[in-house]
């Protein structure tokens, strides 16, 4: 079940976020190349099965920084980038205008996707660290199902699950909170997302396991095309020596 309360929290958390993440993003300028360098977001396995995008209606959800949606633009699809955070998304509507890319734009919880009508796009893509903030992951699936044509493609790109257990000490792993236990995990934190320091605002996040996201992806009526854990960054942010463990968990799907 959905917890308002908790999506209402995280959804204000994203907004105060927003200046220093796309700060960020600016500085990393990734935003710039991607509808030229589709590459840089958007892995081997993503790239050959979503083909030829040409004409393709594909919808984002949580489209966050918009890297993906502007690469997915590039490679010449129709897209529709969802966020709960109207910042992020008047950020990107800018950057858009100025890559003269054609893009919709729609403030959305993942869960509620009510203004779109059934199959009505012809594939969807999420993820990006998506699923730590959603409290009802049968029904983000579901949603996404629900939005998709027949034989369209479900892409599910998400931080690896397991690396969400380790406490943050830079010497050695050692578990913090046990792969099995979900949440949800309050926070009292600033601003900062990437390195945040104790602050005002509530936040909540969900320890989805790998079992958990392919069996939402099941119960929304969607068939298994390829399961992928690649990538071997170790980001500053994460605060333990991962080296060695997949960085990233790819789910494609195909609706039945």
């Amino acid at each position: 079940m959905v917890d308002a309360k908790i999506h209402a929290a995280n959804h204000a958390r994203w907004e105060a976020a927003v200046p220093r993440w796309d700060a960020a993003a600016d500085s990393r300028g990734l935003w710039r190349r991607c509808p030229k360098e589709p590459d840089l977001v958007l892995c081997p396995a993503e790239r050959d099965h979503l083909g030829d995008l040409s004409g393709k209606r594909v919808c984002v959800l949580g489209s966050g920084d918009n890297q993906v949606v502007f690469a997915l633009a590039g490679l010449g699809a129709a897209v529709t980038s969802v966020d709960i955070a109207q910042g992020q998304l008047d950020v990107a509507a800018r950057r858009a205008e100025e890559l003269r890319l054609d893009i919709a734009f729609l403030r959305a919880d993942v869960t509620d996707l009510g203004a779109f009508a059934d199959a009505h796009f012809d594939h969807v893509y999420t993820g990006g660290h998506v699923a730590v903030w959603v409290s009802d992951i049968r029904r983000y699936y579901a949603e996404a199902a629900r939005i998709l044509r027949p034989g369209g493609l479900l892409v599910v790109n998400e931080y690896h699950p397991f690396r969400r257990i380790w406490r943050a000490q830079g010497d050695g792993l050692a578990v913090a909170t046990p792969y099995g236990e979900r949440g949800p995990f309050a926070y009292h934190r600033d601003a900062d997302i990437l390195r945040p320091s104790p602050g005002p605002l509530v936040s909540y996040e969900f320890h989805w396991t790998i079992a958990d996201m392919i069996n939402a992806v099941l119960h929304a009526g969607c068939q298994l095309v390829a399961v992928e854990e690649y990538g071997e960054h170790v980001g500053d942010w994460e605060g333990a020596p991962m080296h060695g463990l997949p960085e990233l968990f790819l789910i494609i799907a195909v609706k039945a």
